[in-house]
């Protein structure tokens, strides 16, 4: 559905992390120049945060300015819809808490352990300036992010998708493009990368 732009990344690095990372923040980068963002203090809600990886990395790139605030939402615990969690939340959970302290950003970092919907609510709404969704991939609790999430996003926001398309057509991708399809007249999509969609609120 959508194409990526070849464009080289510009390397970041997490010398004390522990733990499993995926993508970072520095696949944006192509999409959403650092330079508009690094010199203002910036909102970023993260939704499934797991080690914190991706959470550090924003930290070191886009919320470099010292009023930056960062908001983590994840439930760290056992769950029948997190495969990845199950005997190894208490685990987890530790070794970000670790990460974060060691990360140096741990004064920037709220942490909210619980699930996305009965945090979002808690946000101003149009407070927002990213907000990462990489939580539940079945399409239902991604249109609840997404629609939770949009009205906490500034105008000119931007919204980020993980996995689009991840474990096939019918879970991550059918509820990006479910809220894609119901928001078009109040969004612009910015493109794709690497599985990666990113949308601005209008």
């Amino acid at each position: 559905m959508y194409a990526s732009p070849v464009v080289p990344d510009t390397s970041i690095t997490l010398p004390a992390f522990k733990g499993i990372q995926y993508r970072l923040a520095n696949n944006w980068f192509p999409i959403l120049p650092l330079g508009s963002f690094q010199n203002r203090p910036i909102r970023y809600v993260e939704i499934g945060t797991f080690y914190g990886a991706n959470l550090i990395s924003v930290a070191q790139s886009y919320a470099l300015h010292p009023e930056s605030e960062l908001h983590a939402i994840d439930i760290w615990g056992d769950d029948p819809n997190y495969s990845e969690y199950q005997g190894k939340g208490d685990e987890i959970h530790a070794t970000f808490l670790k990460n974060i302290e060691e990360s140096g950003y741990a004064s920037k970092i709220k942490i909210h352990h619980n699930y996305s919907h009965r945090v979002m609510h808690t946000f101003e709404d149009e407070s927002m300036d990213l907000i990462y969704i990489d939580g539940n991939h079945e399409p239902e609790y991604v249109l609840e992010d997404a629609v939770l999430s949009f009205r906490k996003l500034k105008r000119g926001g931007v919204l980020i998708f993980d996995d689009y398309g991840w474990g096939g057509p019918d879970l991550t991708q059918r509820g990006i493009d479910a809220f894609i399809s119901g928001y078009q007249k109040r969004i612009q999509v910015l493109g794709n990368r690497d599985t990666q969609v990113f949308i601005q609120k209008k």
